[in-house]
């Protein structure tokens, strides 16, 4: 299968993590891709020009969740039941949390000028309000290297990059020492987007 991945992206790297610990990180054929750069044959394969999209068997996939999907549908996980309805809630608060994330990246690349400090808080604020959801309601939950614990890792790795003076850490004890823990982890390492 192929893989069309940048390595600054969170949800690529959510996409990659999930295909290794499903154990097929040696099927994965990743296609580095700059999606701002509208390459011709980039956009045939996803008309919305985003990354990760995902090739298998002749068929498209793109969009992070339902990447997701296939993948657990390939390595015939269980996708029923309250323990997977679960783990579907955590990936959507840390989709949502990187969403957020990612919007402030955007905005601040724009010159001053045109920047919306309206905006700029209301994506901060979703931030800190998932932080604060994360912490008190979800890490005591995450166990194992399943989709909710690969979708908060992706996540909180991104915050810390893209958003490297937020001490989020100070009010999220429990939050930031899991982190800690799966910043040790080799795929994590392997992965990082500062290498890129």
């Amino acid at each position: 299968m192929k893989l069309y991945y940048s390595v600054t992206s969170p949800y690529s790297r959510k996409v990659l993590l999930l295909a290794k610990s499903l154990g097929m990180g040696g099927e994965v054929e990743i296609i580095h891709s700059i999606p701002l750069e509208n390459d011709p044959d980039f956009l045939r394969i996803n008309p919305l020009g985003k990354v990760p999209a995902l090739i298998q068997g002749g068929k498209v996939f793109f969009d992070s969740p339902y990447i997701v999907e296939h993948l657990l549908m390939l390595a015939g996980q269980d996708r029923t039941g309250e323990d997977y309805m679960e783990r579907l809630g955590v990936q959507a608060l840390a989709d949502g949390m990187m969403d957020a994330l990612f919007s402030l990246r955007a905005e601040s690349t724009r010159p001053d000028s045109e920047q919306s400090a309206m905006w700029k808080k209301r994506w901060f604020t979703s931030v800190e309000r998932g932080l604060d959801m994360l912490e008190a309601r979800v890490i005591d939950t995450l166990s194992g290297w399943k989709l909710d614990s690969i979708s908060v890792a992706c996540m909180l790795d991104y915050l810390c990059f893209r958003q490297p003076d937020m001490n989020w850490q100070a009010n999220h004890p429990k939050s930031a020492a899991w982190f800690t823990k799966m910043l040790e982890k080799q795929d994590i390492i392997d992965t990082d987007p500062r290498k890129g």
